[in-house]
């Protein structure tokens, strides 16, 4: 996948170059090592986009996190968990708790391909929570672009939507730097994905040969 846009909030761009210049190298190296048809794993059960194969928001997440983790973002998950990672937490007592996507030497990570409010979210309240509780001092978050949003499910959100928050909110005295990147797909995998939509629609059984779909159940991603 390649970057498509780009915001820094609060000075995030300069300051991650300034500061944590690996850091921030080795999540757009994550970005770039993500061949997207890998995640075209989503057949759509919506009737707008019915019986259309979509971008999975799911393995694209766990594909960029399988990368920072090689570079010591998160951890993996014991075998036989559910999840893959274990994200970077902090509890509040009676199963309260925050979690990001993955921590490194101040640096917070967060990848949202959920609604636009848990975008917002990210950036707004929890990288703050997690700043005042000293386990960062800037973020990076990484969403779709609108182009990429257009082959995933209805109700992802994109970059173009944060940017609303961002020219209307303005910035606060307790906001931190962020870095937000929108991603999309390259040249190749525009004209493989197309290809693979295709096959799909017009003969289904020889696509699932090269395509293989998720179980999906479909549970509404949120705050956390």
């Amino acid at each position: 996948m390649k970057i498509i846009n780009t915001y820094s909030f609060k000075g995030g761009e300069k300051f991650l170059k300034t500061k944590h210049p690996k850091e921030l190298k080795e999540v757009q190296d994550a970005i770039k090592a993500l061949d997207a048809t890998l995640c075209l794993t989503k057949e759509s059960k919506e009737k707008t986009k019915k019986g259309q194969v979509l971008f999975s928001p799911v393995d694209m997440n766990n594909y960029l996190k399988l990368v920072c983790h090689q570079k010591g973002w998160t951890t993996k998950a014991e075998e036989g968990k559910k999840r893959k990672f274990v994200e970077p937490r902090h509890a509040f007592g009676k199963g309260r708790f925050r979690e990001m996507d993955g921590i490194k030497n101040k640096v917070g990570l967060e990848i949202q391909f959920g609604k636009y409010a848990f975008m917002g979210y990210d950036i707004f309240s929890k990288m703050i929570i997690f700043k005042n509780l000293k386990y960062i001092e800037c973020g990076i978050e990484i969403v779709p672009s609108n182009e990429l949003v257009k082959f995933m499910s209805t109700g992802v959100s994109s970059f173009e939507q944060l940017l609303v928050d961002f020219e209307h909110r303005g910035e606060s005295n307790i906001d931190i730097p962020v870095f937000v990147m929108s991603i999309g797909l390259t040249d190749e995998e525009k004209t493989k994905s197309q290809t693979l939509r295709e096959l799909f629609r017009t003969n289904k059984k020889e696509a699932l040969l090269k395509i293989k779909l998720r179980k999906y159940n479909g549970s509404a991603p949120g705050p956390k």
